[in-house]
């Protein structure tokens, strides 16, 4: 009797989790709220057929993927049964006392010496960031896998070439092998100079989130840091770039 008990409460446990699973009725019923511990090991990737709505189910355009990085909303992720992320719901958090809450990664002390590195790039030049001083240097943290990242290149190039006269060094910093960089560029431009295998410097300059940029100034000192996917990234860096040259 005593089983039967326990049987019975874990049973109407897991039935009451599945029913919180699936609090939005435009959801469709063969998808599935994946957990927090799911979203850790798994790849999220955002793929033009992946759908975003807000609580109320009116659909967004892809533009509000950028929900992702704000703090006033929690994405919650719906997959298939073959475990393809098709929608998203972007539910709205109430920040404690009214205050938004910032991600940590994003503070940095404006002025602080950006840490040393030696990084070999795509075509085999190896160099350290202290012999680019006298250059604005501009990192980008990625991977192949990320969605957002992959949205941000196209204004990323855009920035590349506007400052292509000017003395500005881009590096696009990813902890992916040389090989994996390489298939990637045959299907999408990046006109950073790319450093592959360069999982020291994610973790020297402790980035757990990404895309990430990072602007330091001709003396080697840190004076812009973003975290997050943007739909202004170029504006944003922009501006940091020409305060810094």
């Amino acid at each position: 009797m005593k089983f039967l008990k326990s049987f019975c409460f874990v049973l109407t446990f897991m039935v009451f989790g599945l029913l919180q699973a699936q609090d939005y009725k435009f959801i469709p019923k063969d998808q599935r709220l994946l957990t927090d511990e799911e979203i850790k090991t798994m790849e999220i990737m955002i793929t033009p057929d992946v759908l975003l709505f807000n609580e109320k189910g009116k659909l967004l355009p892809k533009s509000q993927v950028e929900l992702m990085t704000n703090s006033d909303f929690k994405p919650l992720f719906y997959v298939d049964k073959d475990n393809k992320l098709k929608s998203i719901v972007f539910k709205r958090v109430k920040a404690k006392d009214n205050k938004v809450a910032k991600n940590p990664e994003a503070e940095f002390t404006k002025g602080e010496k950006a840490l040393d590195f030696i990084a070999t790039d795509l075509d085999g030049n190896t160099f350290k960031l202290s012999d680019l001083q006298g250059q604005v240097v501009v990192l980008n943290f990625w991977f192949t896998k990320c969605g957002p990242c992959i949205q941000e290149m196209p204004e990323l190039n855009k920035l590349t070439e506007s400052f292509k006269d000017k003395n500005v060094k881009f590096l696009a910093i990813t902890f992916n092998q040389k090989d994996i960089v390489e298939q990637f560029l045959e299907e999408q431009d990046f006109t950073f100079t790319i450093v592959p295998n360069a999982n020291d410097v994610v973790s020297l300059f402790a980035v757990n989130s990404f895309p990430t940029s990072i602007v330091i100034d001709k003396k080697g000192k840190i004076v812009a840091k973003e975290v997050g996917f943007r739909t202004n990234i170029k504006s944003v860096l922009t501006k940091a770039i020409n305060a810094a040259l």
